[in-house]
Formats: structure tokens, C-alpha cells, sequence
């Protein structure tokens, strides 16, 4: 674990992301229904997307979560972060193009509010809206936005 922290410290450092911090609440309210079937609730524009219904949160720190997004056979594409204490870190999206490999869209705008009751049980609760760097085309806003709930493993 120890190790673990030390090569997420170089990362951080190594790759400027725009972190933000947490807006935590006692009682996230809004429909949460989806999650008797799935994790994640969510739309995205980006690339080779076709949407998301998991979302995977991984304790690996007292103080540290790992979040990501799985990929299917149409979504190629990655929603990832940590959060550290009470911010989000390195918030990006990674895509594993089929046309033309790997590519990282960094988060350059976000907000999260997460629900603080559901935390002290390890689940994450909570509702998102980022918006990344996208170079190809800066006129077109690449986001990801929507409702987590999900296990903390």
C-alpha cells in the first residue's frame, strides 16, 4: 500500500489534472432507482462511446478510492479518478481507440456532491459533471455527467 501512495504521488505530480473538491452532504436525494441493477447512471459525449452502467470503487488507501468506468464491446472509453480525502484527483478520460490507440482527455472542469452517510458505509453515493480538454475539436464540449452508487470494495 505504501508503495501504492508513493507511485500516485509521482503520478499526480508527473500529470497536472484539475482536481476539485468534494461538496459532501448528509442526504444526496434524487432517483437512485438504477442502482438495484447497476452503478453508474450517466450520459458522456466522447469518443467511441455508447454508454456506461458500471462503475468500479476501489478502496486502496484509508484515504484513497480509485473510481473507473468499465468498458463493453462498444464503449472504448474510460471515466477515471481518486478521490483523496475531500478531493477528486487526476479526473480524466482514457480512451483505447479501436481506429487509433490510446488517448487521455484531461478533466479541466468538475463538480461532485457525495453523499456522507453512504460514504461512512462504503458506498458511494453521488452525482457528477465533468468536462474535459478536447483538442481534436475545442468548439465540441466532451463532459460526463450522472449518478454513482456502488459498493466500495
Amino acid at each position: 500500500m505504501k508503495y501504492t501512495v508513493l507511485l500516485l504521488s509521482l503520478i499526480f505530480w508527473l500529470f497536472p489534472f484539475k482536481d476539485f473538491e468534494i461538496q459532501w452532504v448528509e442526504n444526496l436525494d434524487g432517483d437512485f432507482s438504477f442502482s438495484r441493477k447497476h452503478s453508474l447512471k450517466s450520459e458522456a459525449w466522447c469518443y467511441e462511446y455508447a454508454g456506461a452502467t458500471e462503475i468500479t470503487a476501489k478502496r486502496l488507501h484509508k484515504d484513497t478510492i480509485e473510481c473507473y468506468t468499465m468498458t463493453n464491446a462498444a464503449t472504448h472509453c474510460s471515466l477515471r479518478f481518486y478521490i483523496v480525502n475531500n478531493v477528486i484527483r487526476n479526473p480524466r478520460i482514457e480512451l483505447n481507440s479501436i481506429a487509433d490507440g490510446k488517448h487521455l482527455y484531461q478533466c479541466n472542469e468538475g463538480n461532485i456532491i457525495i453523499d456522507k452517510k453512504a460514504m461512512q458505509k462504503d458506498i458511494l453515493k453521488a452525482r457528477f459533471d465533468m468536462k474535459f480538454d478536447h483538442p481534436e475539436n475545442p468548439e465540441k464540449v466532451m463532459f460526463w455527467k450522472g449518478k454513482i452508487y456502488a459498493k466500495i470494495k
